[in-house]
């Protein structure tokens, strides 16, 4: 690392000028969704952005978005569903032009249909011929106005017998003919692997992957932005190069894995009174990094 690698200029820690807030409050917006800008995230929700602006085609164009599992895939489709639900105010209330749904646990194309059933809050019933639900999916998504379609965990289509992955995927592929709208996919890097069973596919899901952190100082802005968004009443030192390499080792460079880390911090320097992010307060933080969660889960 070079000497001036943590040299940031972050926008400053403000002081906070609200009446002192209850503890609950505090944690529970500490513990609420929230979005800081990063490159990789940028991309993404810019390439969802075009997606979703893109006129009707025969063949609509979809992407497959893949990165290690807890490296933010899903809180960037989150954060664009809600910058793309209507407001309650508005005459297009009620609409859904973007659906998010998580795939079933394994292969299998009527569970496909509860999935997104499920998600549009429709009711439905899970005995149905799949054409019945075939044919209820697509007055639906239509009558709610859905321009894109969000399907997550869609690496769980290795799990199944290889005909109802085939299925499954012919599915997503007409659904999207159909309705000439794109569908995106998100898995994990076994998410390349599944849709490349088949070159049409492979060629119609353009793969875009998410990277881990390297330490940097992009990283160590990032860490700063979103600490800062806790709203601590004292400024941490994340221009020390020595906090920022813990941070990124106990995370593995994965950015939901950072996020909650920096939120447990944020709570545990609550709970302390010492309201500040430091080497001791990560001591007392309770994390079990997340390779050795899985290897303890094997």
């Amino acid at each position: 690392m070079t000497p001036d690698l943590f040299a940031l200029n972050p926008a400053p820690m403000l002081p906070l000028d609200f009446p002192q807030d209850e503890l609950e409050g505090r944690i529970r917006r500490i513990r609420s969704p929230r979005y800081v800008a990063y490159e990789a995230g940028e991309a993404i929700l810019g390439r969802l952005a075009w997606l979703y602006d893109h006129p009707k085609v025969v063949r609509p164009p979809c992407s497959l978005i893949y990165s290690d599992t807890n490296n933010g895939k899903t809180a960037l489709a989150q954060k664009f569903v809600r910058d793309h639900s209507p407001a309650e105010d508005s005459p297009d209330f009620g609409k859904r032009p973007v659906v998010y749904a998580h795939a079933p646990p394994y292969a299998d194309i009527s569970g496909l249909y509860d999935a997104i059933l499920r998600s549009l809050g429709a009711p439905y019933r899970s005995t149905a011929r799949p054409q019945a639900k075939w044919d209820q999916l697509l007055q639906l998504l239509a009558a709610v106005g859905t321009r894109v379609l969000i399907l997550d965990e869609v690496s769980n289509f290795l799990i199944g017998k290889v005909d109802q992955r085939s299925m499954v995927l012919n599915s997503l592929k007409s659904l999207s003919n159909e309705l000439k709208i794109p569908v995106v996919a998100m898995g994990t890097q076994d998410a390349v692997r599944v849709f490349q069973t088949d070159q049409q596919l492979g060629n119609r899901f353009e793969p875009i992957g998410i990277p881990r952190w390297s330490v940097s100082r992009e990283y160590a802005l990032f860490v700063a932005r979103y600490a800062q968004s806790l709203e601590l009443r004292q400024e941490s030192d994340f221009r020390s190069k020595e906090l920022i390499g813990r941070i990124h080792a106990m995370s593995e460079g994965l950015t939901g894995e950072t996020c909650k880390l920096l939120a447990l911090a944020a709570e545990t320097s609550i709970h302390s009174g010492r309201e500040v992010i430091d080497m001791g307060t990560l001591d007392q933080v309770p994390w079990v990094m997340p390779s050795e969660r899985r290897r303890a889960a094997r």
